[in-house]
C-alpha cells in the first residue's frame, strides 16, 4: 500500500465537516486519507511509524478499526479506542496545522489545494513540542538525551501492538 505524508496550514477548521469533505475527496479517487492535528505529531518519524504499524495491522488482520486511515490515527495517539485517539491527535476547532496521510495513488498536493490549504511539511517537525503532551513523564524523558526524545514517542506507538 502506498502512502504520502504531508503537512498543511489551514484557516481554523470545522473538524467534522473537514474530515467528511476529505473522506469524500479521497473516496472519489479510490484513496483514503487520515488527518491529524499536527501539534500532536512529534516529527515525521512519529507519523510514518504510525502508518507502518497500521499497514502491518491490516496485513496481519489485527486492526482495531475498519480502515487503515483510522488505524493510523490510533497508532499516532498510542490509543486503543477511536474516541481517545480523536481526542488526542484528531482535528479540533482551533486546528490550523494539519498532518495529512494520503493512502493510494491520489496526489497529496491536489488534495491540499482542493481543501483550500497551503502545504507546509514543517508543521510535522518535533521542534517546540513537549514530550509531556504525548503522555511521556518528565521522569521517562529524563532517561534519554534530549535528541532521543522522539524515540520515546516511537516506543509509545509500538507499544500499542502489545496493548491490543
Amino acid at each position: 500500500m502506498t502512502f504520502v505524508l504531508a503537512g498543511a496550514k489551514a484557516p481554523v477548521v470545522n473538524s467534522e465537516a473537514t474530515v467528511r469533505t476529505a473522506a469524500e475527496w479521497a473516496s472519489s479517487r479510490g484513496a483514503e486519507v487520515c488527518l491529524l492535528d499536527a501539534r500532536w505529531i512529534y516529527g515525521r518519524d512519529h507519523l510514518e511509524s504510525a502508518v507502518i504499524h497500521a499497514i502491518r495491522a491490516r496485513d496481519f488482520q489485527t486492526m482495531s478499526s475498519r480502515s487503515v486511515a483510522m488505524e493510523t490515527l490510533l497508532y499516532a495517539a498510542g490509543a486503543r479506542q477511536v474516541q481517545d485517539a480523536i481526542r488526542s491527535v484528531g482535528l479540533r476547532p482551533d486546528t490550523t496545522a494539519i498532518g495529512v496521510v494520503l493512502f493510494g495513488s491520489a496526489r497529496v498536493d491536489d488534495f491540499i489545494r482542493d481543501m483550500g490549504w497551503t502545504r507546509d511539511d514543517g508543521v510535522l517537525n518535533a521542534e517546540g513540542k513537549s514530550l509531556e503532551d504525548f503522555g511521556i513523564s518528565d521522569q521517562a524523558a529524563g532517561t534519554v538525551s534530549e535528541s532521543q526524545g522522539a524515540d520515546l514517542v516511537l516506543e509509545k506507538v509500538a507499544l500499542l501492538d502489545v496493548q491490543k
